[in-house]
C-alpha cells in the first residue's frame, strides 16, 4: 500500500439515550474490513444530543467524513439535511447510511436489500413470488418496499398495529407494482401463513433476543388443502387454528418449499428458524443479512470491494466470542485461489441445493477448466477468473427457465449476469475479476468471437461435459473439435473421451 498521512473517516451517529447492537456491528467490521485491505480509514462512533443532527450531518459535508450510519431514532429526521436519496430511502421516508458523493450528501436505506441480497444467495429471486412479513415496524417497512422494488408479486404484512400495517400497505399499492394486504394479528392470537407464501420475515427490532428461556414458536407443515371452491377467498386466515398454541409470538402453516428469514442478530439460529427447518423449510438468520447490508455500506463509503468473510467472521466473533473460526484467526485478505474456489463452490451447491444434476455440472466443468487452464499454462490471474467462471457460468439457467420457459444458451448469457454479480461482490472479489467473470458468462455460448485463452478454456470445459451429458455421437465429436477446440489439453481430452484416440 502506497504509504499516506492522511485518514478518512467514516462514523456512527448514535442515541444518547441508547446504546445500539447494529451501530457497535457495524464498526466492528468496517475496521475488520480497513485492516485486511489496508485502507487508510478508520470508523468513529458519536453520540448525537437531541436537536443536534443538522449540526452533526453539517460537520460531514466539511470535514469531509466519507459516510455515517444512523441510529433508528435519527433515520427519519435525517431526510432533509440530504441532497439525494435514493429510491427505498425516499419510499419508506427513513436512511439508514449517508455517504458523500461528489460533495453531496446522498441517502440510502440498506436494511431491505441485505434482506434482498440474502435471499439472491440462496437462489431466490423475487419476481413472482409472495412474501409474508410478520412485524410492521420500521424493518418491516423497508424489507417490503425493497422486495417490491425487486419486482415481488404480492405482499402480506400481519401484526399488531393495525395503523401501521394498513398504512405501510397503502405504500406499496400505491407507489409500486406490488399488490399487498394487511391481516390484522390480536395480541395473543397465532398468526397463520397464507398458503400462497413463496417466503416468510420475521421483521420485528433487529436486536439480541432476551436471554433466558424464550416461548415456543410452533410452526406445523399444513397438509396440502384442496383448492379453493369458486367465490372462496383462498387469502382468508381462519378464525381458529386448533394446530397452534397461543403465546402471541407463533404462527402455523410453514411449508417445505417456503424461505424463512429472522431479522433478529442473535443468535444465529432463532427458535423461529429452528422451528422452520423442522419443517424442512430453508432458512436465513438476521446476521446474514446484516453483513449485507454492511457489505454495500462499505462499497459506498470506500469504493472497495468488502471482503465479506471477514465482515462476516467479525460479527460473529463480537457477538460470541466463543463462536467464530475454531483456529482462532480469520483468513488473511491475500486468501488462496483454493480457499475462495471452495467457498464459491459451496455458496453455488447452496444456490443448486436439490438439483444434484446442475451441481455435477458445474463442478465437471470446473476441474475440466482448472486442468486445461493449468496444462496451458495460464497466467495465475486468468487461470484465477477461469475457475472462478467455470463455478458460476450456468447461474442464470433458474432465471432463464422463470422468465422464458427455457434454459436456451441465449437465455443464460442474457441473464446470468445480473445474477452472479451480487453473488461474488458478497464474496469480495475484486472488480477486474467481477468484470471479466461476468463477460465470460455473458459470452459462453458464443463460439464465432472468442476472445482470450479463458474465454477458449472455459468453452471446452463445457463442452466436454455437455457432449457426455447430450450422449453424442463420434460425428458431433469430430465437428466439434475441428470447429471449435482449440487448446492442446482441450483437444486431447476430447479425442481421449469421444474419439478413442490415445495419447
Amino acid at each position: 500500500m502506497e504509504k499516506t498521512y492522511r485518514t478518512d473517516l467514516t462514523c456512527f451517529l448514535g442515541d444518547e439515550e441508547k446504546e445500539s447492537v447494529e451501530g457497535t456491528l457495524m464498526g466492528v467490521m468496517m475496521e475488520a474490513g480497513f485492516r485486511a485491505q489496508e485502507l487508510p480509514f478508520r470508523h468513529a462512533a458519536f453520540s448525537i444530543k437531541e436537536g443536534g443532527l443538522k449540526r452533526a450531518m453539517d460537520a460531514v459535508r466539511c470535514l469531509g467524513i466519507r459516510g455515517a450510519y444512523l441510529a433508528p431514532v435519527h433515520r427519519a429526521d435525517v431526510l432533509s439535511c440530504l441532497d439525494e436519496l435514493s429510491a427505498a430511502a425516499r419510499l419508506t421516508g427513513q436512511a439508514d447510511v449517508v455517504f458523500c458523493l461528489d460533495g453531496r450528501l446522498m441517502g440510502e436505506n440498506t436494511g431491505g436489500k441485505g434482506f434482498v441480497t440474502s435471499l439472491m444467495e440462496k437462489g431466490v429471486f423475487l419476481t413472482g413470488k409472495t412474501l409474508t412479513i410478520l412485524g410492521t415496524g420500521d424493518a418491516a417497512r423497508a424489507a417490503a418496499v425493497e422486495a417490491a422494488l425487486s419486482g415481488i408479486s404480492r405482499i402480506y404484512i400481519t401484526g399488531k398495529d393495525e395503523e401501521q400495517g394498513q398504512t405501510l400497505a397503502r405504500l406499496l399499492t400505491e407507489h409500486t407494482r406490488t399488490e399487498a394486504s394487511y391481516i390484522f394479528r390480536a395480541e395473543g392470537e397465532a398468526t397463520r401463513i397464507p398458503e400462497d407464501t413463496d417466503i416468510v420475515l420475521r421483521a420485528e427490532a433487529k436486536q439480541l433476543e432476551e436471554a433466558g428461556p424464550q416461548p415456543e414458536e410452533k410452526l406445523r407443515v399444513e397438509e396440502e388443502q384442496d383448492s379453493p371452491a369458486p367465490g372462496e377467498d383462498q387469502h382468508q386466515l381462519p378464525a381458529e387454528d386448533d394446530g397452534a398454541i397461543k403465546s402471541g409470538t407463533e404462527c402455523s402453516g410453514i411449508r417445505s418449499h417456503m424461505i424463512v428469514c429472522d431479522m433478529a442478530l442473535s443468535p444465529r439460529k432463532t427458535t423461529f428458524l429452528k422451528q422452520a427447518e423442522a419443517c424442512g423449510a430453508k432458512t436465513v438468520g438476521g446476521l446474514e443479512m446484516f453483513v449485507n447490508q454492511a457489505v454495500l455500506t462499505y462499497s459506498l463509503w470506500t469504493e472497495h470491494i468488502a471482503p465479506r468473510d471477514i465482515f462476516y467472521d467479525a460479527a460473529l466473533r463480537a457477538l460470541d466470542p466463543e463462536d467464530g473460526q475454531e483456529d482462532g484467526g480469520v483468513e488473511p485478505a491475500a486468501e488462496t485461489a483454493e480457499a475462495a474456489d471452495r467457498r464459491l463452490i459451496e455458496k453455488m451447491m447452496d444456490y443448486y441445493a436439490g438439483d444434484p444434476k446442475r451441481i455435477q455440472h458445474f463442478l465437471k466443468v470446473y476441474t475440466f477448466a482448472k486442468m486445461i487452464g493449468e496444462e496451458e499454462a495460464l497466467p495465475p490471474e486468468e487461470l484465477f477468473v477461469l475457475r472462478t467462471a467455470a463455478i458460476v457460468h450456468d447461474i442464470g439457467i433458474r432465471v432463464s427457465e422463470e422468465k422464458y420457459g427455457s434454459s436456451a444458451g441465449k437465455y443464460q448469457e442474457k441473464e446470468g449476469p445480473a445474477v452472479a454479480e451480487p453473488l461474488l461482490l458478497s464474496c469480495g472479489y475484486e472488480e477486474e475479476v467481477i468484470d471479466r467473470v461476468l463477460f465470460l458468462i455473458a459470452n459462453h455460448h458464443t463460439y464465432d468471437r472468442i476472445e482470450g485463452a479463458d474465454y477458449q478454456i472455459l468453452v471446452e470445459a463445457d463442452f466436454l461435459v455437455n457432449l457426455y451429458e447430450d450422449g453424442c455421437s463420434r460425428e458431433t465429436a469430430e465437428n466439434v473439435k475441428k470447429n471449435i477446440f482449440r487448446t492442446k489439453a482441450g483437444v486431447r481430452c476430447l479425442e481421449q473421451m469421444y474419439l478413442n484416440i490415445q495419447k
